[in-house]
């Protein structure tokens, strides 16, 4: 257990100082330039290796040492922070910001399927799920905190300041992995190539598609991300800025709020999973489409409108941690230790695939139906309970 609490807290140190980055980075860029257009456009490039770094992050976790693996990790970031530092008054600003913010998206990629593919070698039982918890609680009040203090950090100290603090965070974290000892862990680094890695990918492939009820499970995740998570992060900005005309600190409160409904649903997974675990995921995905479908009609009640947003969705992001923690679980419980981590790196990019297509889909429908915004809500709620339907008709989830 002192070896998962020591991951834990490399964690906390390790993705505090990526998210700040990632918040601070395309936010000094917007002030300096004074481009909206340029900010959209680097945060949406630096997307793409985040993907490329997990699918690789997750090929490696399987040949390599994962405790040396995210040591290198995170010295390799503390490394790109201090070039930064040093290079920012004299590079060009714009391809100095797009490569560090690219590269600490893919870092960000590479890391989780890593830390993921430690836990079935610390914890088993309702530890496994225990432990699963606090990963999600911690990447959530990392997502939170980051750039909440990013902010504040980037008007203190500047961008060169905030630079070198996280580059010590990385190099901290680096520090505390060294001292890991994983229990089974590979016991030599493999022989790397990149068709050794093509060729993990490869076998991960073949493998989803012959396990049927991993497949189903990672089908489930990428509905998830499609019909009812995008219906909420594209919903709930359109909701509050345009059909009520609230204030940006109104946003601002209902973002807090659903980002502690996160934190919630990831301490209740860590007790009352434990306590009494489920062996199925229906019943939370029920209760997603039922919070989008009830979104909708309390809409349609002028007084409960801004209260119903603030409520639902709090509520909607607290069962989502709670699914996502569940459907880890059960991955590192239905996916060999060999397999893991390339597996788990392939379900994490179907769902992140999935979920730009959802919020595209979602985005021309409350453009489309912008004088109805409550039906769009409503309608996603029963779609998506009638794709809940369909796939456990097939003993999906």
């Amino acid at each position: 257990m002192n070896t998962f609490i020591l991951i834990v807290l490399g964690q906390i140190v390790s993705l505090f100082g990526n998210a700040a980055l990632r918040f601070a980075l395309p936010l000094y860029l917007l002030r300096q330039t004074g481009s909206a257009a340029l900010y959209g456009g680097i945060t949406a490039l630096a997307m793409l290796p985040a993907l490329a770094g997990m699918l690789t992050g997750g090929a490696l976790a399987d040949r390599c040492r994962k405790a040396r693996l995210m040591a290198l990790l995170d010295l390799v970031t503390a490394g790109i922070a201090a070039a930064a530092a040093a290079g920012l008054p004299h590079l060009p600003l714009l391809p100095l910001v797009l490569t560090v913010l690219g590269s600490l998206y893919a870092i960000q990629g590479f890391y989780q399927p890593v830390v993921r593919a430690c836990l079935p070698l610390l914890l088993n039982g309702t530890q496994l799920l225990r432990g699963n918890a606090v990963i999600q609680l911690v990447d959530t009040v990392d997502e939170l905190l980051g750039p909440l203090l990013g902010a504040v950090l980037l008007e203190h100290l500047g961008i060169r300041g905030l630079l070198v603090l996280c580059g010590c965070c990385f190099a901290l974290s680096a520090g505390m992995e060294l001292c890991l000892r994983i229990p089974q862990d590979v016991p030599y680094d493999t022989k790397l190539s990149v068709r050794s890695l093509w060729a993990d990918l490869r076998e991960s492939a073949q493998f989803l598609t012959g396990q049927a009820a991993v497949l189903r499970l990672a089908a489930a995740m990428a509905a998830v991300n499609l019909l009812e998570v995008p219906a909420l992060t594209v919903g709930v900005p359109v909701l509050v800025v345009q059909t009520l005309q609230k204030s940006d600190a109104s946003l601002g409160l209902v973002q807090a709020v659903l980002s502690a409904g996160g934190i919630l649903g990831g301490v209740l997974a860590g007790t009352v999973f434990v306590r009494h675990p489920i062996r199925s995921g229906t019943p939370l995905l029920l209760a997603l489409s039922g919070v989008c479908a009830a979104l909708g009609l309390a809409l349609r009640v002028s007084v409960l409108q801004f209260g119903s947003i603030l409520v639902l969705g709090a509520v909607f992001m607290a069962v989502a941690a709670l699914f996502n923690v569940w459907f880890f679980a059960q991955l590192q419980v239905l996916v060999p230790q060999a397999q893991l981590g390339k597996t788990t790196a392939c379900c994490t990019v179907l769902a992140c695939l999935t979920q730009p297509i959802g919020q595209a889909a979602y985005g021309s429908a409350f453009q489309h139906w912008a004088a109805h915004p409550a039906d769009v809500l409503l309608a996603a709620g029963v779609l998506s309970a009638l794709v809940l339907w369909l796939l456990q008709t097939r003993r999906t989830v």
